[in-house]
């Protein structure tokens, strides 16, 4: 009797355990989805004004830690793509989340996001943290 007990308990403790424990899955994540550039505020040398053009801007975080981003600037009086990437991204825990930010000096940060509920979040850079910078995404 004792044997079946150990054995019961055992599988018990196998089947409870949860494969994603290591934060390895995203597939709940609030970062997930396509998040448009609303507004950049820095009071440092970074110095990033965002137009109605560079609004169009955006991030698409996929479940698979890949995100499509295009920066987009107006070039001859039309906005147009300036850059686009494929990128990785990541879930450092605590709301943190390192990934590229489509703007031409910013690059790849790592940082800590305040989601506003599903349709906005702001993200506080840590390298851009001596400058007072935040940058605004929203979903459209």
């Amino acid at each position: 009797m004792k044997k079946i007990f150990i054995l019961f308990f055992s599988l018990a403790l196998l089947t409870s355990c949860s494969n994603d424990d290591d934060g390895g899955n995203s597939g709940d994540d609030q970062i997930l989805g396509k998040w448009f550039v609303a507004e950049i505020n820095n009071t440092g040398t970074l110095n990033i004004d965002v137009n109605d053009c560079n609004r169009q801007s955006f991030i698409d975080f996929k479940s698979d830690f890949k995100a499509d981003s295009a920066l987009y600037a107006e070039e001859g009086g039309e906005c147009n793509v300036n850059n686009s990437e494929n990128d990785d991204w990541s879930s450092l825990g605590d709301s943190r989340y390192r990934f590229v930010i489509p703007f031409e000096g910013i690059g790849s940060q790592a940082g800590r996001a305040e989601f506003n509920g599903s349709t906005s979040f702001t993200f506080y850079p840590d390298l851009l943290a001596g400058q007072n910078t935040n940058i605004v995404f929203e979903k459209r």
